[in-house]
């Protein structure tokens, strides 16, 4: 059972806050893609509760946009039919913003959509970064869930339009020369590395810590650590 952000979980809820505290205290952060080297790292899970703890804060507006058009695991995550419209019926024309947008509390949500299209190509387009960038009038933050780097190439194609990058990494899942290339084809495309939320992390016993590391320059990054449970 994916254990949801504000559920009740102090210790989960704080780690969020902590992630929450360091990329707000950065007004050019506006539109932060989420992604990850690997499959099964909790991306999708942590793209979502990160949304929820965003939504929470006064007088500012969050949207969370699925952008992992092979999965469609905000789907899953906020419990919308798989059906409903999104992205890819407003790229192609079929669909308004208004029409596709879901909510759950302050949180607005914008899944893949129905048409049947190459995500690449879609990622690519004008119309997608458009409206990516005419969110920025509505809304406060934008945070975009997209396939591991390692998989596909359309993380590296949104990073080129965002603020900033966020990667998710699973403690001894991944190796590092993976977190290595996946660094090389962030740089390469000029992406705003911002962070590395290190998920899974098990010390003491049954007990995980989320740890995270966040700054501009590779010299002046800092490092948080959070109690949560499993």
């Amino acid at each position: 059972m994916t254990i949801k952000y504000n559920d009740g979980n102090y210790e989960l809820n704080e780690a969020y806050r902590s992630i929450r505290t360091f990329i707000s205290v950065d007004e050019r952060l506006k539109t932060i893609l989420i992604t990850s080297t690997e499959m099964d790292e909790g991306k999708s899970t942590s793209v979502a509760n990160i949304a929820r703890c965003f939504s929470e804060l006064e007088d500012k507006k969050t949207i969370v946009i699925d952008c992992d058009f092979r999965t469609k695991s905000l789907n899953d995550q906020f419990d919308i039919n798989r059906g409903s419209a999104g992205i890819s019926n407003i790229v192609y024309n079929e669909k308004t913003l208004d029409e596709c947008i879901k909510t759950e509390g302050k949180l607005d949500i914008l899944t893949c959509g129905t048409v049947n299209c190459n995500p690449s190509v879609l990622l690519e387009m004008s119309r997608t970064k458009d409206l990516i960038n005419s969110l920025r009038d509505k809304y406060d933050y934008i945070f975009i869930d997209s396939p591991p780097i390692l998989r596909v190439n359309d993380a590296c194609i949104i990073a080129q339009y965002t603020d900033g990058t966020l990667i998710v990494s699973a403690s001894k899942e991944v190796d590092k020369n993976q977190v290595k290339i996946v660094k090389d084809r962030l740089e390469k495309v000029n992406a705003n590395l911002v962070g590395v939320v290190l998920n899974k992390f098990q010390f003491e016993g049954n007990k995980s810590y989320s740890y995270y590391g966040y700054g501009e320059e590779e010299n002046k990054k800092k490092r948080i650590f959070r109690r949560k449970k499993r």
